[in-house]
């Protein structure tokens, strides 16, 4: 095998010694260095955009959220005169008697029930309220079952005009 190599060494060698004779002229050799250094110009021209871009896009995304929780700080809450406000207050919810059977999904359903009932889980937190019907939510499983309860009431704080505040004072 080595005189298999030798002669193709030889050859290799001779191109070798024809090619370091020949060059490239300076023209040549300047005008692909002037190529390459404008690719890579453009390669950092386009990076510099996209990370402005990127840059601009995050500005953007965290300063959104900040001016509108400004404006709405800003107007406060604005109730309409003779708006009527309404809040509820609940109980925790209680275990019905289906509680500990499994079920995969379920929904609430409110409803009206007797005051009976919220007397019998022990919650007398609406006892100053006389009506003979309490609002409850319900879970209800996908099968049908209710599984908790929890007792609700709605306040009422009625606006300026209904209160008797018209906000302007009245000649005699």
């Amino acid at each position: 095998m080595s005189q298999e190599q030798s002669p193709l060494t030889s050859g290799l060698r001779a191109v070798a010694e024809d090619d370091e004779h020949q060059g490239t002229s300076n023209a040549v050799g300047l005008r692909l260095l002037a190529e390459v250094q404008a690719i890579a110009d453009a390669r950092r021209r386009r990076m510099l955009i996209v990370s402005l871009s990127a840059a601009a896009a995050l500005l953007v995304a965290a300063l959104v959220p900040a001016w509108r929780w400004a404006q709405s700080t800003a107007d406060g809450p604005q109730t309409p005169e003779g708006a009527v406000v309404t809040r509820e207050l609940v109980t925790e919810f209680f275990p019905l008697t289906y509680s500990n059977v499994p079920a995969r999904s379920g929904y609430v359903v409110r409803m009206q029930v007797p005051r009976a009932a919220l007397a019998s889980f022990g919650a007398t937190a609406f006892s100053r309220d006389a009506s003979p019907q309490v609002l409850a939510d319900v879970v209800i499983g996908d099968d049908g079952l209710a599984r908790a309860v929890r007792f609700v009431q709605v306040i009422s704080d009625r606006g300026p005009a209904e209160a008797g505040h018209s906000g302007q004072e009245q000649t005699p």
